[in-house]
C-alpha cells in the first residue's frame, strides 16, 4: 500500500491541467487543434471531450494505430506534411528540447506555417534541471526568452531568425518536488534506497501540502500568437 501511495504521489502533474486550461482559455471552442508528437493522447482525448476538433500527428506507427482504434483522429508525419490544412491551436509539448538550435527553426517554421494568422502555438518543454539528461535524446533546454528573440518581432543579436513573428500571450513555470538525484542507491536497491524513497515522499508532500509553492522551478509552458 505504501508503495502505491508513493508511486501516485510523484507522478502527480499539474503540467497537464495548466496546457488544457491554456487552449480552453484562448480558443473558440469550434476551434481545429493540432499536437505535435501527440503521444496516447492525454490531451487529445479531454480536449475532444470537450468538443474541440482535435488532430494528433505521430511518428511511432503503433501509437498512430492505437488512437484510431480509441477513436481519436490521429495521422503520420508523411500523411501530414501532404495535406494543406490549417489550425488554430497547435500544441507542442515536450517536442523542442529534442531538436538542436537550427533543427528547432525549421521544425518550428514548418509547423507555424499551418497556424491561422491570430491563433496559439503552446510549448511545455523542460528547463534544465539535475535529470535534464535523464532522458536520452534531450538536446537542450529553451527559455521563453530565446525563443522570442528568434521567432519575436524585436530583431535581437542571434544567427537564427524566423519569418514567423509570434507574440508570447501568457506563461506558467512548472515546479516539481525537491527530489533526490545522483545517488547510487537509486540504481542499485540497498539500506539507502528506502531512507531516499522516504525523502522524496516527503518532499512530494510538502510540495502539494504547499499548494506547489515549496519545489524548484524546472520546466514552463508558454502561449505565444502569430502576428
Amino acid at each position: 500500500m505504501i508503495k502505491r501511495w508513493y508511486q501516485k504521489i510523484i507522478s502527480l502533474d499539474a503540467e497537464v491541467n495548466k496546457l488544457l486550461h491554456f487552449v480552453e482559455k484562448f480558443a473558440q471552442r469550434d476551434a481545429r487543434v493540432l499536437d505535435v508528437g501527440c503521444g496516447y493522447g492525454r490531451y487529445l482525448v479531454p480536449l475532444k471531450k470537450k468538443g474541440f476538433d482535435v488532430l494528433g500527428v505521430d511518428k511511432n506507427p503503433k501509437i498512430i494505430k492505437e488512437n484510431i482504434e480509441k477513436g481519436i483522429n490521429c495521422i503520420s508525419l508523411e500523411t501530414f506534411s501532404e495535406a494543406t490544412s490549417t489550425f488554430d491551436i497547435i500544441i507542442c509539448s515536450h517536442i523542442i528540447e529534442h531538436f538542436r538550435p537550427e533543427e528547432l527553426l525549421t521544425f518550428l517554421n514548418f509547423y507555424l506555417s499551418r497556424l491561422e494568422k491570430g491563433g496559439y502555438l503552446i510549448i511545455a518543454t523542460p528547463l534544465y534541471s539535475d535529470y535534464f539528461y535523464d532522458d536520452f535524446d534531450h538536446v537542450k533546454p529553451y527559455h521563453p526568452l530565446g525563443l522570442q528573440m528568434v521567432f519575436g518581432q524585436q530583431q535581437a543579436q542571434v544567427q537564427y531568425y524566423s519569418t514567423h513573428k509570434l507574440e508570447m500571450k501568457d506563461i506558467w513555470f512548472r515546479k516539481s518536488p525537491f527530489m533526490s538525484t545522483f545517488h547510487r542507491a537509486k540504481l542499485f536497491k540497498s539500506a539507502m534506497t528506502r531512507i531516499l524513497q522516504m525523502y522524496d515522499l516527503l518532499m512530494c508532500l510538502l510540495y502539494w501540502g504547499s499548494f506547489r509553492l515549496i519545489g524548484r522551478k524546472d520546466g514552463w509552458v508558454g502561449v505565444f500568437q502569430k502576428c
